[in-house]
């Protein structure tokens, strides 16, 4: 629509406004209640917004883009808090590994029947239905989608939710329980590597069809395809890593993806050095593909370590905290993006800042698996129920 990089940048980071402000009070809310209406409500916003944002963006309504991209990601936030609370509470400690990578591994699915559906629609153009033209350009596409997206409302109604494992009490009485009821250093110790990881990730993640298009004039229906095609190996990626955890443990199911996704966005990065030549745009999409699985594969089990790490009373917080600290990152993340490229700052610049906190935060992974199994080595391995060995368990 002709919106120049750092005015994106800008109105992408309205994203996480919502997620910033209510993040951590639902975490708290929802503390010991039913989670099956957050999650239809969810289905019901995520789309509805989606058509406000997609409408004003197409007509140049700019206060609505705004409002827009502020309501989206409130909406899709909502889910985002309640999914792991729901999958802990309903799945048994043996099978939690296998539950949370299929719920990582449904976004890669949603982004390769989307990049697929963009890219073929794209080359389609129009189609004729009797008298009418319907043009597949990328606004009328993008609907299209969103009318798919709707469907989930009728799904989320036959979600089967099992008892909540706590009690339920009042926003305030939770209000209240906040410095006596939560384990506060394990809390801080799990979300210091999710920060700085996700500095670094709101630094590159949502700006890379920005790079692909501007280093390498890729347009929007091929880097769908290519998104599409990297989100198969994310899906199968995530697929295989419970295998991996269980089989060598939490040190290399998340140390060693994480340090090779490190290095192939480094080659990323650098490929805009050689632009010139015919070969750099090759090298970067592969770099591309292949970091982001890395990447994507450790975060079911940088979920479920800090799930365990925190204890059954601390999940629900530490869910919301995450959501909370995710949006924070990105959203100072995409301003600093915004800022970087008012001064001219090139791609690659950016994406080695990115290198630079990923190595930091794996290196702080290191440090909390090794505080995890010092209480005992058998963990790594063991799906035993974790909450027998917290400081406090016997409050829960």
């Amino acid at each position: 629509m002709g919106y120049p990089d750092n005015v994106i940048a800008q109105l992408n980071s309205y994203r996480f406004v919502g997620t910033l402000l209510f993040a951590f009070p639902l975490g708290i809310f929802i503390k010991g209640k039913p989670l099956k209406p957050f999650f239809i409500g969810s289905s019901i916003l995520v789309p509805a917004v989606s058509v406000i944002l997609l409408y004003s963006i197409q007509h140049g309504y700019h206060a609505f883009i705004i409002s827009g991209f502020v309501g989206w990601g409130l909406s899709f936030m909502i889910l985002n808090v309640c999914m792991l609370p729901f999958i802990m509470r309903s799945e048994s400690d043996d099978v939690v590994s296998e539950a949370i990578s299929l719920s990582f591994s449904t976004w890669s699915l949603g982004t390769i029947v989307s990049g697929a559906l963009i890219n073929l629609l794209s080359r389609l153009g129009e189609l004729k239905i009797g008298n009418h033209h319907i043009i597949f350009d990328e606004y009328h596409i993008m609907m299209l989608i969103v009318s798919m997206s709707s469907l989930s409302i009728f799904l989320m109604l036959f979600v089967r939710e099992a008892k909540p494992r706590s009690s339920s009490s009042s926003f305030t009485q939770n209000i209240k329980l906040l410095k006596n009821d939560y384990d506060w250093i394990l809390i801080f110790r799990v979300l210091a590597p999710n920060m700085i990881i996700a500095v670094g990730a709101g630094l590159t993640i949502p700006f890379v069809n920005l790079f692909f298009n501007s280093v390498f004039k890729m347009d929007s229906d091929t880097f769908s395809l290519v998104g599409a095609i990297t989100a198969g190996f994310v899906f199968l990626s995530t697929l295989v890593i419970p295998v991996i955890r269980r089989r060598f443990g939490f040190r290399v199911a998340i140390l060693i993806p994480q340090s090779l996704a490190v290095g192939f966005l480094i080659i990323l990065a650098l490929s805009q050095l050689a632009s010139s030549y015919s070969w750099a745009i090759y090298v970067a999409t592969a770099a591309y593909m292949l970091r982001q699985p890395f990447m994507n594969m450790a975060g079911p089990m940088t979920s479920e370590l800090g799930m365990k790490y925190v204890g059954l009373r601390n999940q629900e917080l530490i869910s919301a905290l995450s959501s909370s600290i995710w949006s924070a990152s990105w959203f100072i993340s995409a301003r600093i993006f915004q800022i970087l490229r008012q001064f001219e700052l090139d791609y690659y610049q950016i994406f080695l800042i990115t290198a630079v906190l990923y190595t930091i935060g794996v290196t702080f992974y290191h440090l909390l698996i090794n505080d995890f199994l010092k209480r005992d080595p058998n963990l790594e391995y063991s799906d035993l129920p974790p909450v027998t060995f917290f400081r406090g368990a016997n409050r829960n």
